[in-house]
């Protein structure tokens, strides 16, 4: 299977190259004009769409650990897919890496707390809430936990990668107890790495916002953009590639998760509005003032790709078999939780919406690269390589009873 063609080498090589382009525009109006908030705002768009990618890949990995620890038969057909997907964490990991690098030494300045005058009573910046927060917001421990997220998602990458493709070569019962093992571990792993994650990359943006459904808001999130792109893998390999072990069955399976996460989603952001409105209180409620004043209500637009959109096209089972409406809807909530996450991070750091090539330049970047890489992964590879899996019968076979 060759699927990174001279074709769509050139388009997506195309891509990276424009962002590239960008960022050195950006440069070069920095270093003349002296704006340092111009080359700031480049790299709070990097920022967020580096996480909206590389969460996308984390969530995908932990949807392959889900299917392996349930034993799940219906999916087994799509795990190469899934894996490739996953094959953008190492790439992610090391740009916020880098990018929380920057801000410790204050190249950047995305996380404010990490002002040194912030915490000095005799500086006009010195701000008692975030001061009190020390102990947990400062940049050696900051760091810390950071590699810690990091290191030990690239490691479970690794060793979940290794042990399908060992499994994938030749069955034994030990290889798949091993499999089964290592994917509960990720599990347990990044269910709580993901929380404090979205604490560190996000929250901590604001430090004087605080939430406790957070963690699960942005979990929901993510988990819904990871089945979203698997879907539309799965359909792109099957319409243009010649995936016939895809079927309609697997299909409804992948849209009546990709309905259900949609409602998760919509039931953590409906469950943070009703308890802010609820209690009136001003260090809450902040949160969705700034977004009402400076974005437009963003926040209450992004209902539409992310729970109305999804509700009524999958609500029927007949719409969950049908290609064309199935990928409609995941390409809707890409685009929709990118938005999601974009009004999660820009309110915090930028005083006003703006939509110019500059803040296209690092979708382009990042988005170019996420695609390069996986289409890459999959160059000269079998996907269908799971033969030697015990439940590979029953996923090729596999036909819902309920259609």
């Amino acid at each position: 299977m060759y699927i990174l063609t001279k074709t769509n080498k050139k388009i997506i090589i195309s891509i990276i190259i424009f962002g590239i382009i960008m960022f050195l525009c950006e440069f070069i109006l920095h270093f003349f004009t002296k704006n340092t908030q111009l080359l700031n705002n480049f790299f709070i768009n990097l920022y967020i769409s580096t996480i909206f990618f590389t969460t996308i890949s984390m969530g995908t990995l932990l949807f392959l650990g889900i299917q392996n620890v349930s034993k799940s038969g219906w999916s087994i057909i799509i795990n190469p897919i899934m894996e490739k997907i996953s094959s953008f964490i190492p790439y992610g990991s090391v740009i916020i890496f880098l990018i929380i690098l920057l801000n410790i030494n204050n190249s950047l300045h995305i996380f404010n707390w990490m002002d040194y005058d912030i915490c000095n009573i005799k500086s006009k910046k010195y701000d008692e809430i975030i001061c009190n927060k020390y102990l947990f917001l400062n940049k050696p421990f900051f760091l810390i936990r950071n590699i810690i997220y990091l290191l030990g998602c690239n490691y479970f990458y690794i060793k979940i990668k290794k042990k399908l493709r060992i499994l994938n070569t030749s069955f034994s019962k030990k290889k798949y107890n091993n499999l089964n093992l290592i994917s509960l571990f990720y599990i347990i792993f990044f269910s709580i790495s993901s929380i404090l994650m979205s604490w560190d990359w996000i929250m901590s943006l604001n430090p004087h916002w605080a939430s406790t459904l957070f963690g699960w808001y942005f979990f929901s999130s993510f988990m819904t953009s990871s089945i979203s792109m698997i879907t539309i893998f799965s359909i792109f390999l099957n319409r243009k590639y010649n995936f016939f072990l895809f079927n309609k069955s697997h299909l409804h399976d992948l849209g009546t998760y990709l309905f259900s996460s949609s409602l998760l989603w919509s039931y953590f952001w409906y469950s943070q509005f009703l308890l802010y409105w609820y209690g009136n209180i001003p260090e809450e409620i902040i949160y969705f003032f700034k977004r009402e004043k400076l974005y437009y209500g963003i926040h209450f637009w992004i209902l539409i790709p992310n729970f109305i959109i999804p509700f009524l096209f999958l609500i029927s089972s007949k719409n969950k078999t049908n290609y064309k409406v199935v990928l409609f809807v995941s390409f809707n909530i890409l685009i929709g939780h990118y938005i999601d996450i974009y009004n999660l991070i820009a309110p915090e750091l930028i005083e006003k919406l703006t939509f110019d090539l500059y803040q296209v330049s690092p979708i382009c970047l990042i988005g170019g690269l996420f695609f390069y890489i996986l289409l890459h992964n999959f160059n000269n590879k079998k996907i269908n390589n799971t033969t030697n899996h015990p439940f590979f019968k029953e996923s090729k076979n596999y036909n819902n009873t309920n259609l």
